[in-house]
């Protein structure tokens, strides 16, 4: 069990834009919103814009990624990067295992101190790659993810969707540009930390299966999904989010 001062701890962690706080919190309550998508759909950027955007806005905000933020979900991250894990089921448990330790820990003292909390990847990527990716069944991830997140819910999860044709175009480029700046003792290394992402270098077929899984879990909710095409500019992608996001956070501003 995590206690209250272990949980106050976690908080301290991190480097909040401008310490992560306004001058005024213009929110009662703090909102969760997820962002998902497939690789090289600039979900990190976006997450980054997002968080500096809300707090220029008056909205105390914190991002964190999964799995990480916290020890567990850290040691998960480097065997999931390790390539160890080879059985889809064992991968499973190990998101969830992360996802419980993140919700308990940073997530949910986050929201209860009245802090919107922006996550990159959530319980939809484990549905999206396990899922229709590899095949887990999906009832058995839908009991995992009813077990590690309870009633914990997106008040919005953003979808960046592109081709991953496109994204892969997109990934090879910034790695081209990335290593024509390095020296060759550098670009060695470099390109052995890029061939070593393991999702990033799974077949097309696994791709498009996810992008497919993406967009009918987007669909069958239209009410707290907002679908944005991940093919448009940086600048472009970030205005289609945050009119969406003023909107929910519009409905829940203090009085």
């Amino acid at each position: 069990m995590i206690s209250k001062k272990t949980s106050e701890k976690n908080l301290q962690l991190f480097t909040f834009p401008k310490d992560g706080k306004s001058s005024k919190n213009i929110l009662d309550k703090g909102l969760l919103i997820t962002f998902e998508g497939g690789e090289g759909s600039g979900k990190s950027t976006q997450c980054k814009r997002l968080v500096n955007k809300l707090v220029s806005e008056g909205v105390n905000s914190i991002l964190v990624h999964e799995p990480g933020n916290t020890p567990m979900g850290e040691q998960v991250r480097k065997w999931i990067k390790s390539k160890s894990i080879k059985n889809p089921i064992a991968e499973t448990y190990l998101f969830c295992a992360a996802r419980a330790e993140l919700c308990k820990a940073v997530i949910e003292p986050a929201l209860d101190k009245g802090i919107t909390v922006i996550v990159d990847r959530f319980i939809h990527s484990t549905i999206a790659y396990q899922g229709y990716g590899k095949g887990v069944p999906l009832d058995v991830i839908d009991q995992l993810n009813k077990i590690t997140i309870k009633d914990l819910s997106p008040d919005l999860t953003i979808l960046l969707d592109i081709d991953p044709d496109l994204s892969t175009q997109r990934i090879n480029k910034n790695i081209n540009i990335e290593l024509s700046s390095l020296s060759n003792n550098n670009k060695k290394s470099k390109r052995e930390n890029f061939e070593g992402n393991k999702y990033e270098n799974m077949s097309m077929s696994f791709h498009h299966k996810v992008r497919n899984g993406y967009l009918e879990m987007a669909n069958e909710q239209r009410s707290s999904w907002s679908i944005v095409g991940a093919h448009q500019s940086e600048s472009r992608v970030a205005d289609s989010i945050w009119k969406r996001v003023k909107r929910l956070i519009d409905t829940h501003k203090s009085n």
